[in-house]
């Protein structure tokens, strides 16, 4: 039982791994394109004044043109990438957490974990030029957690009650 579980838990941190991986992949390496481009605005319009272009704080202001727009297609289309793509890519992370620490089980702690980890990955995307910083990002990817966190604790939580009521 004991192989089972330290198997479970390899394959798990190698999924964790490539994850990581993934996740740098998306949201930095996909930005090198237009790094070039807003470092030379940069150097003509100054450092703050690009962050600030590329920095949106207006909440659902990105996400505002589906409601009224949902009949274009390319916009549709765009839009449900955006939205899922932003869930999507932070459900393992949600998920992930509890998996390997504890106190990460509980949704107030898992959820500031993943607030400030979102949050540094849009400070740090905006202010490198990699990516722009979008409040509508923030909530869509502390979503994603959400789910990823539902995904692990539901599960665990009825396994546990079971577990407990066999015991007995």
């Amino acid at each position: 039982m004991k192989g089972i579980k330290e198997t479970g838990r390899l394959f798990m941190g190698t999924c964790c791994l490539v994850y990581i991986i993934l996740m740098v992949v998306l949201l930095y390496v996909k930005g090198v394109s237009a790094c070039a481009y807003r470092l030379s605005l940069a150097k003509s319009q100054g450092y703050w004044e690009v962050v600030l272009r590329y920095t949106n704080l207006v909440p659902l202001k990105s996400i505002r043109p589906f409601f009224s727009l949902v009949s274009s297609f390319s916009l549709y289309d765009k839009i449900m990438n955006q939205i899922v793509g932003n869930i999507l890519i932070f459900i393992p992370a949600g998920f992930f957490l509890p998996f390997f620490f504890e106190k990460q089980r509980r949704p107030l702690i898992c959820s500031v974990t993943c607030l400030l980890l979102i949050l540094f990955i849009e400070f740090s995307q905006v202010l490198t030029f990699l990516g722009s910083f979008d409040v509508d990002d923030i909530l869509l990817n502390l979503c994603g957690c959400v789910i990823g966190w539902l995904l692990f604790t539901v599960p665990y939580l009825i396994f546990r009650f079971f577990r407990r009521i066999t015991s007995k």
